[in-house]
């Protein structure tokens, strides 16, 4: 029987027994940028409200050409300059280049790793499973490029419709009228599901390139597929691990605010600068493994539903219950 207590019972069993996939977890965090865009959008709009919140994205989307032009002026302006300090310059580029390359490469590995290694664990019937964190680096590697394509596709995606939807807010900035607010918000209705869609077919099209060994088109039609199949199951594990996410932090937020911040706040007030960056360290400590941890946990959880969907599929909870009913 399909059951969303079990897949979560069985993520959680799979990244406590094996706590080297939070390693994995915290680099694979970063191809999200900072979370999924199913998470970001609702939190983003439940923080900010719904037009503050698109200003803000929008602004960021805008930013982005921005930088680049400011840095495309800054090479030129370089070369007017001695050779030292272009020497120099050009040395620090170099070696941001190269950082900048390192951890993509890093994030992209471990989120192609992460969803490997699930399987590997699901799979093996051996308690003392012999697994290592360079094996898994390693068989991230050999995804690297098609999980980064189909990362940088489907962002790129949903970004350009997000600025397809968000021309009437400029227009609102020269003149904001009532019309201009009601076509935003029913564009803005229509992107969300959008944009969701999206982000779950993404997980679906990486889990069948990196277990399945598909390539990249066919990854993201299998993904569509079973997403669009499945688009309620997908969308309701989407909000358990959403609330859960959101209670999580909310606890974590709170172990923090008994134990650490009194400590903070007697260091400030006693002028002890080792207890003060002490606790920010603890605090910086605590909440990199938690994110670590958390970006494992909800890798597993969709990687398990993946595999479950693909060999039985299931029924969503809504289905089960309008089903008795009928």
């Amino acid at each position: 029987m399909f059951s969303y207590r079990i897949l979560l019972k069985q993520a959680w069993d799979t990244i406590w027994t094996h706590k080297y996939l939070w390693f994995l977890g915290l680099f694979a965090t970063l191809a999200a940028s900072g979370g999924s865009w199913e998470y970001r959008l609702l939190t983003d709009n439940l923080n900010q409200g719904l037009v503050d919140g698109s200003y803000s994205r929008l602004s960021g989307i805008l930013a982005v050409g921005e930088l680049l032009k400011n840095f495309c002026l800054g090479i030129i302006n370089l070369f007017h300059y001695d050779f030292l300090t272009i020497l120099n310059a050009l040395s620090l580029l170099i070696l941001a280049a190269v950082l900048l390359i390192f951890f993509i490469w890093l994030a992209i590995v471990c989120q192609a790793a992460l969803v490997s290694e699930v399987k590997k664990i699901g799979n093996s019937k051996k308690k003392d499973l012999k697994l290592s964190i360079r094996d898994s680096l390693t068989e991230g590697h050999r995804h690297f490029w098609a999980v980064l394509s189909l990362n940088l596709l489907i962002k790129i995606l949903v970004s350009f419709f997000f600025f397809l939807i968000s021309l009437p807010l400029l227009f609102m900035v020269i003149e904001d009228t009532s019309t201009l607010t009601a076509i935003y918000t029913i564009l803005f209705v229509i992107f969300i599901p959008l944009a969701m869609g999206l982000s779950l077919m993404l997980k679906y099209a990486i889990a069948y390139e990196v277990l399945d060994n598909k390539s990249l088109i066919v990854s993201l039609e299998n993904g569509g597929k079973l997403f669009g199949k499945n688009w309620l199951i997908s969308l309701e594990m989407a909000v358990i691990l959403f609330i859960i996410n959101f209670f999580a932090s909310g606890l974590i937020l709170v172990i923090l605010s008994l134990f650490l911040l009194p400590l903070l706040l007697l260091g400030l007030m006693l002028k002890l600068t080792w207890l003060v960056i002490l606790m920010i360290l603890l605090a910086i400590v605590v909440i990199v493994v938690f994110g670590s941890a958390l970006t494992a946990f909800q890798t597993a959880t969709w990687t398990n539903l993946f595999l479950r969907l693909k060999e039985k599929g299931g029924l969503a909870k809504l289905e089960r219950i309008f089903s008795r009913r009928s």
